[in-house]
């Protein structure tokens, strides 16, 4: 079988920052006074529970807010991507905010290839995978989980996220399209269809953690509505967002975050949230019971 070549690093150009999060955003982000974490973000802040003197990686950094906002909490963090481009952007950023608020912080970025980290072993006490599983073909997800087995202390954990779950994309969007067309088909901007390679659901997802060695806790939340007021007239990206967006920030958003409390939650929540580890089960983690997904989970280790 022949391996399909990575995604072109060429593909994550400037072009591709203003689409993934709004060319408007991008600019008021390098003029703010504060940094303040968007929702998803915030919540993978949270459950990386950063404390002074931590060392932590952020692996697919983006623009730069989980490193500088990890060091702004007194870590010592170190962002890697594989987009020149994005470094640039998150570079100024570091930049920007020694600008504004000219105490020195702990960070550094560097770019790398997320499937061969230029880390020793056991070094880090917190890894964060943010929206980068969906990128990586199967065979380089592995080698990326098994680089961060290896570099992860037996203390510490990663924290993961991803986006779509594949479920909310393949079936919910087309019964949505059938009911209303407002609905897209298919919800996917034409960059993400070149780009996401390997969306994941939560089956999926466990079999691939379990298989590089890990141990783990993974479920949905539903950040629809948040984002979406977090995006109000903010921006136009150009894509299906534009559309959706508005639709989620009233009445609708409320109802969508109640039935996705139920088992629903499997084909209406679009993000996927982990926690994995080596040997203990980190403590004091704000991680919900996930009761739906342990169902599904223990479903798929019987098929296998």
């Amino acid at each position: 079988m022949t391996i399909p070549k990575p995604v072109k690093s060429d593909l994550y150009d400037d072009a591709w920052l203003d689409s993934a999060w709004g060319n408007k955003a991008n600019k008021e982000l390098l003029e703010k006074d504060t940094l303040t974490a968007r929702p998803r973000l915030a919540r993978a802040l949270e459950l990386s529970n950063i404390k002074p003197n931590l060392k932590i990686l952020d692996i697919a950094c983006g623009r730069g807010e989980m490193p500088i906002l990890s060091a702004e909490l007194g870590a010592h963090a170190i962002g890697i991507d594989y987009s020149s481009a994005a470094l640039r952007f998150a570079k100024k950023l570091v930049s920007t905010r020694l600008e504004k608020n000219p105490t020195p912080i702990n960070v550094d970025l560097i770019g790398s290839d997320a499937c061969q980290l230029p880390f020793a072993d056991n070094s880090f006490d917190r890894v964060t995978m943010l929206d980068i599983i969906e990128h990586l073909y199967p065979d380089q997800l592995e080698k990326m989980l098994v680089e961060v087995h290896r570099i992860l202390k037996p203390c510490g954990y990663a924290v993961i996220h991803t986006l779509p779950n594949k479920w909310v994309y393949d079936i919910t969007f087309p019964l949505l399209n059938f009911i209303n067309k407002k609905f897209p088909k298919n919800p996917r901007s034409e960059s993400e269809k070149n780009i996401h390679i390997n969306e994941q659901n939560i089956p999926k997802l466990f079999q691939t953690i379990k298989k590089c060695g890990f141990n783990q806790h993974i479920w949905l939340e539903q950040y629809i509505p948040a984002q979406a007021k977090w995006s109000k007239g903010k921006d136009i990206y150009g894509d299906n967002r534009d559309n959706l967006y508005p639709e989620f920030t009233g009445i609708k958003g409320r109802l969508l975050e109640l039935a996705s409390l139920t088992p629903l939650k499997l084909v209406l929540c679009n993000d996927i949230f982990g926690i994995i580890w080596k040997d203990k089960k980190p403590k004091n983690i704000n991680t919900p019971f996930a009761f739906t997904e342990r169902i599904i989970r223990n479903l798929s280790i019987n098929e296998h």
